[in-house]
């Protein structure tokens, strides 16, 4: 095991992958006990923290995402904010059950620059985190396109009355891209209205993005969210 673990540290793309099959194939033997897989948790942690490559980082990344627990989230966490680090890193918390990993993506969140940062406002839209919801709405005026765009998307995911009324007040506020994003996001807040019941507030938002205004392709998935909601 610990010379399988040094040959991941120092592999490299195009080298023989014989040692990470190897490392998988332990991995699998080791499912059906959870005192096992922590153990490798702890080693690929290791890995980690130590000055391994970019690929032997990135693979045990990738084996995180299916062992993973909340023992791996502060290493992970550490490493959000590493624009060559953040992609992988996320990979794995996204797909990691619990509240430490959501602490551990919104404490990164205002910390994080560039694309790590739109990374971060991705992952919590994905793990529909609703504690996230009011700091990534301050972002949804933000200069940076990329990152209004990806936050209206993620506020979209997540649903909620913080998403619902900021991206009321972003529709008729924003214009290009961005607004197109802001009005498919508001789409999926009333469809999460509707799956949560709550059928006259999604009827109200359907009835505003059928507005002969809005865009066609808006004003079509509206008028479907309308005629099914009875």
């Amino acid at each position: 095991m610990d010379q399988l673990l040094e040959k991941v540290k120092t592999y490299d793309w195009g080298q023989s992958r014989l040692p990470l099959t190897e490392l998988s194939d332990k991995i699998r033997e080791a499912y059906g006990s959870r005192a096992k897989l922590r153990e490798i948790e702890k080693a690929l942690i290791g890995v980690l923290e130590a000055d391994a490559t970019y690929a032997g980082k990135q693979w045990v990344c990738r084996k995180l995402s299916i062992i993973g627990t909340q023992q791996c989230v502060p290493t992970l966490s550490k490493m959000l904010v590493d624009e060559k680090l953040s992609d992988m890193a996320r990979y794995a918390l996204e797909r990691i059950p619990g509240d430490a990993v959501d602490v551990a993506l919104i404490a990164n969140l205002n910390k994080a620059k560039g694309k790590a940062r739109i990374g971060i406002v991705n992952t919590l839209g994905e793990r529909r985190c609703p504690v996230a919801a009011p700091m990534i709405a301050k972002l949804v005026d933000n200069q940076d396109e990329l990152l209004a765009c990806a936050s209206a998307a993620a506020l979209g995911k997540i649903g909620g009355s913080v998403a619902t009324e900021t991206l009321a007040k972003a529709k008729g506020s924003t214009s290009g891209k961005l607004r197109m994003v802001v009005l498919d996001a508001y789409l999926k807040c009333a469809d999460k209205l509707v799956a949560g019941g709550k059928k006259k507030q999604a009827n109200a938002i359907y009835k505003e993005l059928y507005d002969p205004d809005m865009p066609a392709i808006i004003r079509v998935a509206a008028l479907k969210g309308l005629t099914g909601v009875k």
